[in-house]
């Protein structure tokens, strides 16, 4: 949620004041590397994921309209660099969501004893169209209601709606 101390970082970081930009990136990293960790579900992607985000904060922080808030803005920002981390990576990222920490590949369809619910859910997320997954992340891992996660995505609530209805319906057959 942006508040009034977001603004008046952003037009002190617009006037140069580094400090300023430095204190609105650390108070908004952690929400950065979180939603860009559900996208990715490697601590290193995410890692260079939310430096991505940053850096174009910086270079483009000026082009933040105030239409929306700062934060539904920084969704936006994370969400196109991790599909694009994502696209540019792909055979990569695949390679290493296949394996687990010590490099040991993992079972495709791991049974419950080899891999947690979470994970078999997440999993599942991977699979959906990537409107419904970039949807349900927003909803179910950011905590977002639909009518703010209708704000970042730029579309209607009654769609975000419909989103959420649709993935939990592919998500209910891939999981049973």
């Amino acid at each position: 949620m942006e508040t009034k101390q977001d603004t008046e970082l952003i037009e002190l970081a617009l006037k140069g004041k580094s400090q300023a930009f430095e204190t609105l990136a650390n108070r908004h990293y952690q929400t950065v590397y979180r939603y860009a960790f559900r996208w990715t579900r490697i601590q290193e992607d995410a890692e260079d994921i939310a430096q991505e985000v940053f850096i174009k904060l910086a270079r483009h922080l000026h082009s933040f309209n105030k239409k929306s808030s700062f934060t539904t803005w920084l969704y936006r920002v994370t969400a196109n660099c991790a599909k694009d981390f994502i696209r540019k990576n792909s055979r990569h990222h695949q390679k290493r969501m296949d394996s687990d920490i010590n490099g040991h590949i993992v079972s495709k369809n791991p049974g419950p004893e080899t891999k947690s619910y979470h994970g078999q859910v997440m999993d599942a997320v991977d699979t959906l169209p990537e409107k419904l997954k970039e949807t349900t992340l927003l909803v179910f891992s950011q905590g977002l209601s639909h009518k703010e996660t209708a704000q970042v995505l730029g579309c209607a609530e009654t769609t975000v709606s419909w989103r959420i209805f649709q993935a939990k319906r592919k998500l209910k057959k891939v999981l049973s």
